[in-house]
């Protein structure tokens, strides 16, 4: 695996500060880097966890890994309503959201 750190240029290195030195930036490996798909479902499942609503039902939808992993439930939902409120921030109405299922929710979204 590559190092992807680089060293900093000290003043006697020899390139610092001189036109045409090159930089760090043009000796980056030129190995793929890794997917977010290649990492394991654990580390998916925390990521997932650290996300308001609306970010883990983005991610839900991504394909059929994340819909079936990503929880949207009505704990997520209403966490998500609480703080918004706390912050006098535009909610879903009151007459058109319902809390049952994300379309129905979403059908009562911010206006």
């Amino acid at each position: 695996m590559a190092t992807f750190l680089r060293s900093r240029p000290t003043p006697g290195s020899g390139n610092v500060d001189k036109p045409g030195a090159s930089s760090a930036l043009s000796t980056i490996d030129e190995e793929p880097s890794l997917a977010f798909m290649a990492l394991p479902t654990e580390i998916h499942l925390a990521i997932s966890k650290m996300l308001i609503y609306p970010d883990a039902l983005s991610l839900k939808h991504t394909n059929a890994h994340f819909y079936s992993l990503v929880d949207t439930g009505i704990n997520l939902k209403v966490e998500w309503l609480m703080e918004r409120r706390s912050l006098h921030l535009e909610c879903p109405n009151d007459r058109r959201c319902d809390l049952g299922s994300d379309l129905r929710f979403c059908r009562g979204s911010v206006p």
